[in-house]
């Protein structure tokens, strides 16, 4: 594995990703995936492809502020694919004044390198118990 192909799915993993879910901008976060991505959140459809994220995404945050801090466990990598087994601690700021919640996810992400560049493939988490 490259140590250079580890350190830039790490840092879009534990750094990248909180900024942009941070940011509330769909398509900034939207272009953290490939072209065919899948991203399967819990108890909501799947979402296909850049565009299906970004409006589930913009969806999501639309009454909320996100202030996610991931850390990666595991990162492996195989040629132009590689994935990422991590745990998000999320603090959720609901926009209608009531006290903010905690909530602990466990993720995996199956990563592709398109023309040069690690990009989030197919994406699930789930949630645990704090």
């Amino acid at each position: 594995m490259s140590d250079n192909d580890r350190s830039h799915i790490q840092k879009i993993f534990e750094e990248t990703y909180p900024q942009r879910a941070r940011a509330k901008n769909p398509d900034a976060y939207a272009a953290m995936f490939t072209e065919a991505a899948l991203q399967m959140p819990p108890n909501v459809p799947d979402r296909y492809g850049k565009a299906d994220i970004a409006a589930g995404f913009a969806q999501q945050i639309a009454d909320k502020d996100l202030d996610p801090t991931l850390t990666a466990e595991e990162i492996q990598i195989m040629g132009d694919f590689g994935y990422v087994v991590g745990i998000a601690m999320v603090t959720v700021h609901p926009h209608d004044g009531s006290p903010a919640i905690k909530i602990k996810f466990r993720g995996l992400w199956l990563m592709k390198k398109e023309q040069g560049e690690w990009k989030i493939d197919r994406q699930i988490w789930n949630e645990k118990p704090q």
